[in-house]
């Protein structure tokens, strides 16, 4: 099978027995996922120790997310979640001209899409199991499609909307989960010139306590990434558990749901079951 360049350079360096931080989105779809992941695991076989593998997802990593997920068993029983992007890919985006960015089946809907679904993974703490989705295609400058509404159901029966559109004249970006005993919500903005995150807590009183967290996920799964090797290199010999939230699995979570929900914009809305790992 012939891989994605990042994967393909990734499986390379893994073969070499170097440690790899690859860029997101771990694969170009579920299938080279799963084939580059037996490829992955085979090299306990051939290397006196199997090196990281590990993906550069940085949003599992924001405060903001880390935090959200605290407060979750404040809220109660979800009853709904709601996921909504509006983008800003455009012209002058730096990403915009970006080849490989463009070469995935999906477009940006993929390339930016694992961001928000690594997002709603870490809050609700549980897996996308169905979706069904509708695309479109509006802007001839984006590749197709650029556009997408989706309805999913968690393993845990809640169900929730996702919406994104790649590029929009009045960004918004946010995620917001309905509890019965309160709501959490994530908005992306910016505070005293600051980037980052305002997390906001409605309680049952309908008081609303919201923190700011800068952006700082980078950092921190860079900072991951360096403390696994400095470990597995104090086991040599001997395989070590790194930081799960980086894993080449969690990341291909990602792009599984996404795939599910492109799936099912090209069957105009039917139901499509999430490819599991």
């Amino acid at each position: 099978m012939e891989f994605c360049l990042q994967v393909e350079m990734s499986l390379r360096m893994l073969k070499a027995g170097k440690h790899v931080l690859q860029e997101k989105p771990a694969a170009a779809d579920v299938t080279e996922a799963k084939t580059a992941l037996t490829s992955y695991e085979s090299l306990s076989a051939h290397l006196p120790h199997q090196p990281i593998w590990a993906v550069a997802e940085n949003y599992r990593f924001e405060p903001a997310f880390v935090e959200c997920k605290k407060l979750m068993n404040e809220i109660g029983d979800m009853m709904n979640v709601q996921v909504i992007v509006e983008g800003s890919m455009n012209n002058s985006n730096p990403y915009f001209s970006s080849s490989w960015r463009r070469n995935f089946t999906g477009g940006f809907i993929l390339d930016m899409g694992v961001h928000f679904i690594a997002g709603l993974r870490m809050v609700v703490g549980c897996e996308v199991t169905t979706v069904s989705a509708i695309t479109s295609h509006v802007d001839v400058t984006l590749p197709p499609p650029d556009n997408i509404s989706a309805l999913f159901q968690l393993e845990n029966g809640c169900a929730g909307v996702f919406v994104m559109v790649v590029s929009s004249k009045s960004p918004k970006i946010l995620w917001r989960v309905v509890g019965s005993k309160g709501t959490l919500q994530v908005d992306r903005g910016n505070k005293d010139g600051r980037h980052g995150y305002m997390v906001s807590h409605y309680k049952a009183d309908g008081h609303c306590q919201s923190s700011f967290y800068p952006f700082s996920g980078v950092n921190e799964e860079l900072k991951a990434f360096v403390h696994d090797i400095s470990k597995a290199n104090l086991q040599d010999g001997c395989s070590y558990e790194a930081e799960p939230r980086s894993s080449y699995s969690e990341g291909a979570r990602d792009v599984a749901v996404l795939e599910a929900m492109l799936e099912s914009g090209l069957k105009n809305g039917a139901q499509v079951n999430v490819k599991k790992f």
